[in-house]
């Protein structure tokens, strides 16, 4: 499409390759956000409109779940195809094409994930490497908000090569459900959890010796950290 303007087509017939044995984005959630890609360029060209117009800005910060165990997009195409919607919006008078968004201070602190500039969109389901390794988690505040949904989505660990390590696979997966059980615990749901503090306490996972894994410190603080938390709602 070079620097045509993106036209509601190029939208709606955009097609990815998906991925099976690695992490994705939800299908369902790039496909939603299409949607109201494409129903925005229509309003654009003279169309009906359908709800208020989409920025760049908030295509810039979207963010997907990942797949692991089911097919899902593979997230650099999405990411490079978003950069380009980003522009297009942009030129359109929809936003600033790429405003430098402030780094936060610390991985592990709460709060939506930012890009980093020329990256594109923020992109979810990784969690490392941004932390050197050994290097202790930010502690949760106190006083302030406790720790949310979105925490556990958005945290990362710095990855061992020349020691031992966690399965990362296996901590992700852990961390999904771990995040599921905050959600529905927040929603007053205790009913719909499917761990408890003493889950979190006694998990154990698959170490890595000869490829890459997360920082064993870095995961066990954090662990303590989520066991905290659950005790906390189950106290209520």
């Amino acid at each position: 499409m070079g620097t045509m303007p993106l036209t509601p087509a190029d939208i709606r017939n955009k097609k990815f390759h998906t991925v099976r044995l690695r992490p994705g984005y939800n299908e369902e959630d790039v496909d939603a956000l299409l949607d109201r890609i494409e129903a925005t360029l229509v309003a654009l060209e003279g169309g009906p409109r359908k709800g208020p117009l989409l920025t760049a800005d908030e295509v810039r910060n979207s963010r997907f779940r990942t797949t692991r165990m089911s097919p899902g997009y593979r997230e650099d195409e999405v990411d490079d195809f978003l950069d380009l919607v980003v522009a297009d919006l942009a030129g359109r008078g929809l936003g600033q094409p790429a405003p430098p968004p402030p780094l936060p201070p610390h991985p592990g602190r709460s709060g939506p994930q930012q890009a980093h500039p020329g990256q594109g969109p923020a992109r979810p389901g990784q969690r490392g490497p941004d932390l050197p390794p050994n290097a202790p988690s930010a502690p949760m505040s106190s006083p302030g908000p406790r720790m949310a949904p979105q925490d556990i989505r958005d945290k990362r660990f710095a990855t061992t090569r020349l020691t031992t390590g966690y399965n990362e696979q296996e901590v992700d997966e852990f961390l999904d459900r771990a995040e599921h059980t905050l959600e529905v615990l927040l929603q007053g749901r205790p009913d719909r959890a499917t761990l408890s503090s003493e889950d979190v306490e006694r998990v154990q996972f698959a170490t890595t010796r000869a490829r890459p894994g997360y920082d064993p410190a870095q995961v066990d603080q954090f662990l303590d950290e989520l066991a905290e938390e659950f005790r906390h709602h189950e106290r209520r």
